[in-house]
């Protein structure tokens, strides 16, 4: 009887959902054609690349052909096996999406409740998703940690036939009141542990000594199923039947995978049969999983990233437990993102873990996080309390959901966090980039330049920008733009483009903008007339925002029509907005008329005196006065060469082979184009960018990882703390984690490299931990330390790098792992 029930819940469901959930999928099964991909990184290191529709990008290196796992280059180069030999994804098998077009979208109780969670708080959240959220996309409510047993923790906690007395109705009844709301009910469950004495007698099936104790006591549970034993498979059929056709879950969170397969590779010794391959029993377990809950129910993997479990479930996290902080959430999805998501869409759903958008966390932080999501296309499950959620941090989440058929372009795990997203759409004929631009520094602004050719957009193109989050248009500009950012917070910005007519830039509805709610869209040359299918949310404002051409003929909407519904039409120097809202959520007709418009021109002054800061040894920030009359920004120009627009009085060039003959001039400049008369100008003087010693802390690096923590941190300890090793304080220096790589461009401008090396405090303290040390001159190895322990005092180093241009330093464990591999470099210096 729940087996029909879950059935019919399902289909009703399905058929009930409006447009963009059950038609954006452009393709439900496993791929099998070509997808274009890169392999490595291009001209610009800090670019990361999605695409979303059937797009064409000369960004592409080549093409991927998923069913056979190879890559075709360019020149015709082949590369066979691709995922499991280059990227060693040995069970790697191209995603199925047959019963799962799309990854997940709903809500977890785990980062707000964590295990104390009551069965009202379960159904509060559900009642606020379906009324505010179910109609965006948000369809899963998964119960995690704390419904089961009766204790916290282990100990009595990995019991799944005992039901946490919180949740008195029973689990079904939970699973049912979900399923009654229009949401699709998930759990949580570490399956193979179990630490019910009376559940491990009664199935004989868990690893144990000879004097009958537990042989694998872990987080995963006192006990741990043994896959050889004969009742194995019966006993996981019984549990996932349970959860599954007896209670009416449809979605699956098994908790503590890496565990399983280290705990089945050391104790291979207390299995029934011995002999067998330990992956290949773990996997066994996976399949009878699969098998007993069927393919129409979601597997997800967690814990790291069980990479094992690949072709079976259908999408894991990638990361560890994110924490409601920036350093110890936002960037732990981020470090998730750049080192996984080449098997995003691909191999699996990737799931960077939950998505927090509630204080203490800033609304520019809240919005970082989102894009993280929303331009990834990646598993979007929200962990807040919802119904405490400030209407401002609601509006973030209604457009992001759902998560929609975004896959990567990048097929390669990146060894930095990049500052540059772009999402490459293709859409009803339109061709658009959405790009986020990111400040991971939550002390500092930064400023990030995109320029069109790198992004693949051309080199003598005129590009239209709108501002995605503030919902305004920036003008169209050539070359490039220079984006300034706040410290901890992100930037988005459509692109498209310019043509002779007004051009749809950008909607409202979804970050995609357009991909989850344009259905028709035609453009009549000779009428100036837009015509347009929109589904839209019931009482949610809907808008279509409109770019016109820059310069000559101006134009303005004269009139808008949608339906039956009330239009508010905006016009505004270049660009205008038309906006109706229905009371249901419906597919909504509309039509838009252009007309011809005058526009304003101001005459542009002058601009002021040009300051110049060096940035590293191979950037340059620029700033000067702004000027006292209306200007919409200023060019840039390098070397006689035109860089982009800023709109702001200062500027960062990166990545610069400087010179004393290179000139650098500024014009301040109208929408149209329109210079000042004249242009500020100076040149560089490289004896003030190479001063005779610096501290590595004071200088930008070309790139800084670390497996823990964050990026390396600047005169401070990876964990925010003093530097310190041993009983010495350091003021100025660099605190980073086991393993890590920091890399500077010198130029060959520098000949002595000094430090003070050693483990931080935080690792003498606990008495845990080693590393080594090692610092690379262009790839060749220049020094290396012994084992360092927490025990070990600082030990000086000091090295010849005459001539080098690439200083990598790098901290690596010592083969123990990097557990408490708190490691600094103190007062690291370099000098001539």
């Amino acid at each position: 009887m729940v087996k029909i029930f879950f059935k019919l819940a399902i289909s009703c469901l399905l058929t009930s959902l409006p447009f963009y959930l059950l038609a954006f999928s452009k393709d439900r099964t496993t791929y099998s054609y070509r997808i274009p991909c890169r392999i490595k990184n291009g001209t610009n290191p800090e670019l990361f690349i999605m695409t979303l529709g059937n797009v064409q990008t000369q960004l592409s290196q080549g093409t991927f052909d998923p069913q056979q796992d190879l890559v075709i280059l360019r020149d015709d180069t082949q590369i066979k096996n691709y995922y499991k030999d280059t990227l060693n994804i040995k069970y790697f098998r191209p995603i199925d999406k047959t019963h799962f077009p799309l990854p997940p979208s709903g809500w977890c109780s785990w980062y707000y409740y964590y295990q104390e969670i009551p069965a009202d708080e379960i159904k509060k959240n559900a009642e606020w998703m379906a009324e505010n959220l179910k109609e965006y996309g948000a369809l899963y409510c998964q119960i995690d940690d704390g419904w089961q047993g009766s204790g916290h923790g282990l100990g009595e906690n990995r019991d799944w036939t005992t039901i946490d007395k919180r949740f008195s109705g029973g689990m079904e009844e939970l699973a049912a009141y979900i399923s009654q709301l229009g949401l699709l009910p998930g759990i949580w469950l570490a399956p193979h542990g179990q630490s019910n004495k009376k559940v491990v007698n009664k199935w004989n099936t868990f690893l144990l000594k000879k004097d009958g104790s537990s042989a694998s006591s872990t987080w995963e549970g006192t006990y741990l199923l043994d896959p050889t034993a004969p009742h194995a498979d019966e006993y996981f059929q019984n549990l996932f039947s349970t959860l599954a056709d007896e209670w009416g879950y449809v979605y699956f969170k098994i908790d503590g995978q890496p565990i399983v397969i280290n705990e089945y590779k050391d104790k291979q010794s207390f299995m029934k049969i011995p002999n067998l391959d330990p992956i290949e029993s773990y996997r066994h377990t996976l399949n009878i999983i699969r098998e007993t809950i069927g393919p129409d129910r979601y597997l997800l993997g967690c814990w790291g990233i069980p990479l094992d479990g690949i072709g079976i479930m259908d999408g894991s996290r990638t990361g560890g437990d994110i924490v409601l902080s920036w350093d110890g959430g936002f960037m732990t999805a981020l470090e998730a993102t750049m080192h996984y998501y080449y098997l995003h869409n691909i191999a699996w759903y990737c799931d960077p873990d939950v998505m927090c958008l509630r204080h203490p966390l800033t609304l520019d932080m809240a919005r970082a996080w989102a894009t993280l999501q929303g331009l990834t296309g990646q598993v979007l499950m929200a962990s807040d309390r919802l119904t405490d959620l400030s209407q401002n941090r609601v509006e973030i989440m209604k457009r992001i959901y759902p998560a929609v058929d975004i896959r990567p372009l990048d097929l390669f795990p990146s060894r930095k966090n990049k500052k540059i997203w772009d999402l490459k759409i293709n859409h009803l004929g339109r061709n658009y980039d959405v790009v986020g631009c990111f400040n991971y520094k939550t002390d500092k602004t930064d400023m990030v330049y995109l320029n069109w050719e790198d992004l693949g957009l051309g080199a003598g193109a005129k590009i239209h920008l709108f501002d995605f989050w503030e919902g305004e248009y920036l003008g169209c500009w050539e070359k490039g733009y220079f984006v300034n950012l706040a410290p901890a917070s992100c930037r988005v910005l459509t692109l498209v483009a310019a043509g002779e007519s007004p051009q749809l830039i950008s909607t409202n509805r979804h970050i995609t903008q357009g991909w989850v709610d344009l259905i028709e869209l035609s453009y009549d040359s000779k009428t100036n007339t837009y015509h347009g299918e929109s589904q839209v949310i019931g009482n949610d404002t809907y808008e279509l925002r409109f770019a016109f051409p820059r310069g000559g003929k101006g134009y303005r909407v004269k009139a808008a029509e949608a339906e039956n519904l009330e239009t508010v039409v905006k016009n505004h120097q270049g660009w205008a907005s038309v906006q109706f809202t229905s009371p249901v959520s419906k597919r909504i007709s509309w039509k838009v008329v252009f007309e011809s418009a005058d526009l304003y021109n101001y005459p542009i002054s002058n601009p002021n005196e040009i300051n110049v800061e060096p940035v590293g040894f191979s950037g340059l920030k620029l700033s000067w006065q702004p000027n006292y009359s209306l200007t919409a920004g200023y060019h840039v120009y390098y070397d006689k060469k035109l860089v982009g627009m800023t709109p702001v009085s200062h500027v960062i060039l990166r990545n610069l082979d400087l010179s004393e003959k290179d000139l650098i001039e500024i014009a301040a400049v109208w929408y149209d184009g329109t210079e000042s008369k004249k242009k500020a100008s100076t040149k560089i003087v490289l004896s003030q960018l190479y001063p005779g010693e610096v501290f590595l802390s004071d200088i930008e690096p070309e790139y800084a990882i670390a497996s823990w923590g964050g990026a390396p941190k600047s005169d401070k300890a990876i964990d925010n703390r003093p530097l310190i090793i041993g009983d010495k304080i350091y003021s100025k220096g660099i605190g980073t984690h086991a393993v890590s790589d920091i890399e500077y461009s010198l130029k060959g401008h520098y000949k002595t490299y000094t430090a003070e090396v050693g483990m931080d405090e935080y690792s003498t303290k606990c008495k845990r931990g080693s590393v080594i040390f090692k610092v690379y001159g262009d790839g060749k190895l220049l020094w290396e330390s012994e084992v360092m322990t927490f025990s070990d005092p600082a030990l000086p180093i000091k090295i010849d790098i005459s001539d080098v241009d690439k200083l990598r330093l790098h901290v690596d464990d010592a083969g123990d792992g990097i557990n408490y591999d708190h490691a600094n470099w103190g007062n690291a210096k370099i000098e001539k």
